[in-house]
């Protein structure tokens, strides 16, 4: 990779290279500049001190005017500044960061418009439910999503930019920073055909060959045994308690509602692995096509997400039962885990397939040999040979980011409980409470145990070695083992099984 060259700057070619017109473009475009300013900052200030404007339209409306001017102020002084300048250039970070907050801003823009939209319909749809339903509360929920979404998207988005390599050409075709003419003058990184042109080492994959655990064809057959009879116990074990759970009067608690999507996860977690690595077991080609290994990467991302954020929603729920038992019933209705469970799913999904673009960015120079049983990051990182410091960076960052959010919400629940019940008066109180806990914390740390040990570590040759041992514990060991820890010591569980068992012999 000689052609690559460390970009300091770039030189913004902007409007045009006549110098009577740009001094004409200065003085249109710092009107229409000032006069963004004055309209919008005054339309937010105006809409703060008059009280005939306090309604969610103007609520709205003033976020409106603030995305506005940002918007403009992230783009407009640069251009300004280069219409009279001479060097017309911008630094490498500056073009990032410029580039950051426009697409972040853009996708702000758009939601809000989407929210105004629905507030519009609320208002003339809905008029007598208008005022309760679009509450202070709910208009600041309404307008955070905006923000967070598209702040974070467009980190996505910037860091996929900063994946992008440049051969010497800096003169960028625009007034600003912006995505299409920083991929047309860039040379790698760009997923377009040319790049195989200039650089030829770099070769199409169609298969990779996963070299498992073991190559011992008498150790193969012995883990096929013991990994089928772990799969079979697995799904017998969690699927079984999903039809308990259903079919259970007594089971008809959130906390059952969401173990039972555990026990969904863990089997489709378990089912996106294992039968793969069966067969490859006593298969002699142990291959995995490419479309195949990036299915596996995005489930296995997917799910280990949705996982870890399941695991937080039933610490939360854990908390407003013992923390709160007047209010639990209203307070976690059905509907309220509908939505909980529902976060977890879209989310786990929507960072994964940014996960999974990021390893769809790496290139591979001949070498298609995984080290592992299943397609992972950590060893295609490993054996890639271009892309790899920004997958590897973002890996880090989001596991990171994503372990340490949803680990705080278990731990600061388990502290408020543990507060809770130090203070109850009643022992058997505190052992029942300590009781439902206890096998949710046993989960908890086997499963973010494994996975810190795993992904919060650089990729090396004994990472990834000791990464794939500790790879078989959660993605076949700990799916089957969760059914057994939430019934083993669980009384209404045990209650609804002897009830079903009943229930079955009486049928016959």
């Amino acid at each position: 990779m000689l052609n690559f060259t460390d970009v300091t700057e770039f030189i913004l070619l902007g409007l045009t290279s006549h110098q009577e017109w740009q001094i004409l473009f200065f003085v249109i475009f710092l009107v229409v500049y000032i006069i963004t300013l004055v309209g919008n900052i005054g339309l937010i200030l105006l809409i703060k001190v008059s009280p005939q404007l306090n309604s969610p339209m103007y609520f709205f409306l003033s976020h409106l005017s603030f995305v506005d001017v940002w918007f403009s102020s992230n783009v407009t002084p640069k251009m300004l500044e280069n219409l009279l300048s001479e060097t017309k250039t911008i630094s490498y970070n500056g073009c990032l960061v410029q580039c950051f907050f426009f697409i972040a801003l853009v996708h702000v823009e758009f939601f809000i418009l989407a929210v105004m939209a629905f507030d519009r319909y609320m208002a003339i749809g809905k008029p007598l439910i208008y005022g309760s339903r679009m509450s202070r509360v709910v208009c600041i929920r309404l307008i955070s999503f905006p923000y967070i979404y598209g702040f974070l998207t467009s980190l996505a988005a910037t860091l996929w930019t900063y994946g992008l390599y440049f051969c010497g050409k800096i003169e960028i075709n625009h007034f600003y920073c912006a995505d299409p003419p920083l991929i047309k003058m860039a040379c790698a990184g760009t997923f377009v055909k040319e790049f195989t042109m200039i650089m030829p080492n770099f070769t199409d994959v169609t298969e990779f060959i996963l070299l498992g655990l073991t190559s011992h064809q008498e150790l193969q057959v012995l883990f096929f045994v013991v990994f089928l009879v772990v799969y079979i116990i697995t799904l017998l074990g969690n699927i079984g308690m999903i039809i308990l759970i259903s079919i259970s009067p007594q089971l008809q608690s959130p906390m059952y509602f969401f173990l039972s999507h555990l026990s969904f996860v863990d089997v489709w977690f378990s089912s996106n692995v294992t039968p793969k690595m069966l067969e490859n077991l006593l298969s002699k080609t142990k291959t995995i096509s490419y479309a195949g290994c990036l299915v596996q990467c995005y489930f296995f991302i997917a799910l280990v997400h949705v996982e870890v954020y399941v695991l937080a929603v039933m610490a939360f729920d854990r908390y407003m039962a013992i923390c709160n038992p007047l209010l639990y019933s209203s307070k976690m209705s059905r509907t309220v885990c509908v939505r909980l469970i529902s976060v977890p799913y879209v989310y786990g999904f929507a960072v994964s397939l940014i996960c999974t673009l990021w390893t769809y960015g790496l290139y591979f120079c001949g070498n298609f040999e995984i080290n592992h049983f299943y397609c992972a990051d950590p060893p295609l990182i490993k054996i890639a040979c271009g892309g790899i410091h920004i997958k590897e960076y973002t890996m880090i960052v989001i596991a990171g980011i994503n372990f340490t959010y949803s680990l705080s919400v278990v731990l600061v629940s388990y502290t408020l409980i543990v507060i809770a019940v130090l203070r109850m008066s009643s022992a058997d109180g505190r052992k029942k409470a300590f009781s439902t806990c206890g096998s949710h914390l046993t989960a908890v740390t086997m499963f973010y145990g494994t996975l810190i040990f795993m992904y919060l570590r650089r990729p090396t040759e004994e990472s990834v070695e000791q990464g794939k041992i500790v790879a078989v514990f959660y993605t076949t060991v700990i799916p089957m083992l969760n059914p057994m820890i939430y019934s083993l010591r669980n009384k209404d569980v045990k209650e609804a099984v002897n009830k079903a068992i009943i229930k079955a012999n009486l049928g016959k």
